[in-house]
């Protein structure tokens, strides 16, 4: 068995519009290091596409409660997540941890932090649309499989996975 690799150290803050085209670059390095593992050519082109939709990926940022995780020693940006700030349940817009940076823990980190923010708001419920590499991040924090659907994005097919959690399914914080 591999030894799991240590969290790296971050500061974790709110997203600014200044933060969109870095972010937009870590999504787009997503889909095209991890789409082709599961995705044909055309749904990874649809999937990275997005993040040349300037306006587009601007609002997916900025809309949401999105915070990132800012590594200490150089303030690159490992990650992000982005909840929206109001309704019932909460849909998680994002989350996205930079290649290279994946399987330590950073991504349920900050689903954990983003969810217990909206929780102190509030939310009683979560939601989000899981791709087949976030869906084990969210049910390792509770989410439960609502449906699989058949949808398009970007006129392209894609299988999605609907997660939801109730607040009560909450996990206890750790000490």
């Amino acid at each position: 068995m591999k030894p799991a690799l240590a969290l790296p150290a971050f500061d974790w803050r709110p997203a600014t519009a200044e933060d969109v085209p870095a972010l937009a670059a870590l999504y787009r390095a997503a889909a095209r290091r991890f789409g082709p593992i599961v995705y044909t050519p055309g749904q990874v082109d649809a999937w990275a596409g997005f993040a040349d939709d300037e306006a587009g990926f601007r609002d997916y940022v900025l809309a949401a409660d999105t915070w990132v995780a800012e590594r200490i020693d150089d303030g690159s940006i490992l990650g992000f997540c982005g909840v929206a700030p109001a309704g019932e349940p909460r849909e998680v817009n994002s989350l996205y941890v930079r290649p290279g940076v994946t399987r330590q823990g950073l991504g349920q980190e900050l689903l954990r932090r983003s969810l217990e923010r909206a929780r102190v708001a509030g939310a009683r419920g979560f939601a989000a649309w899981a791709t087949p590499f976030s869906r084990p991040v969210f049910q390792r924090a509770g989410f439960v499989l609502a449906r699989t659907v058949q949808g398009e994005f970007a006129g392209t097919m894609f299988e999605r996975y609907r997660v939801e959690r109730r607040e009560d399914a909450m996990p206890p914080a750790p000490v």
